[in-house]
């Protein structure tokens, strides 16, 4: 079964150009909050127009809704685009293992 995170960036990939301008947009102006971020459901806010959206998967299908005009009528629109955005970075984030800082330099010298 594949990964929420990726059934949520691939319907986003398929998005026109306008829709995903104006997502990409909202995304990288913080308008995105992920409220829930599960293996089957991610909720989030966007600020933009105060705006609600579910991706959901069922039967091994992703599901989507946002509370704005588009996405009531089914439309993977521009709330959906900026939360795929957050969604993407967030897995990416988990996915990628965090390197170790640096270790300190030592500023004392060593005894011979």
């Amino acid at each position: 079964m594949q990964r929420i995170a990726d059934l949520i960036g691939a319907e986003a990939d398929r998005a026109d150009q306008v829709t995903l301008a104006h997502g990409n947009e909202l995304e990288k102006s913080g308008a995105v909050q992920l409220v829930r971020f599960s293996p089957p459901l991610v909720t989030a806010e966007v600020a933009d127009g105060a705006a609600c959206v579910e991706f959901r998967i069922v039967d091994g299908a992703l599901r989507w809704y946002c509370t704005c005009l588009e996405g009531r009528s089914g439309t993977f629109c521009a709330h959906c685009v900026a939360t795929a955005q957050s969604v993407r970075v967030r897995a990416d984030r988990k996915a990628s293992p965090e390197e170790p800082p640096p270790a300190p330099e030592s500023t004392f010298p060593i005894a011979s």
